[in-house]
């Protein structure tokens, strides 16, 4: 499946740039508790429902959907004590930017966008 694939590369090349980020981060704060494997189905529905609430005519409309992708790989992977965390909102902005300027992960992005703005 190519969106599958799409999201796979896009969490590895997340996880690749961030991890020595955040662990700097979480050294210093303590350590974090990961999201369950219970909580990721409940996790996916709720992308989704906020993906497809997105305004079908607004022209950011794709970039809003890999945000709200983008945001809830990053808490699931270091942790939801981070969504109340105004640094972290300012790090998603960074990564977002520099992720759809990479040529090497614009293919992806757009696969990985196109799933998430299909009708369920």
């Amino acid at each position: 499946m190519p969106a599958i694939s799409s999201v796979q590369q896009i969490v590895a090349t997340l996880r690749a740039e961030m991890a020595d980020h955040v662990a700097r981060r979480h050294r210093a704060a303590g350590t974090r508790v990961p999201a369950s494997p219970s909580a990721q189905a409940p996790m996916g529905s709720l992308i989704s429902q906020r993906v497809q609430a997105l305004d079908p005519d607004d022209p950011r409309r794709n970039s809003k959907a890999f945000r709200i992708f983008l945001e809830s790989v990053l808490l699931s992977e270091f942790g939801m004590e981070l969504i109340n965390d105004h640094a972290f909102y300012r790090m998603v902005d960074q990564v977002q930017e520099q992720m759809e300027q990479d040529p090497r992960i614009a293919d992806a992005i757009g696969r990985a966008v196109e799933s998430l703005l299909k009708k369920p």
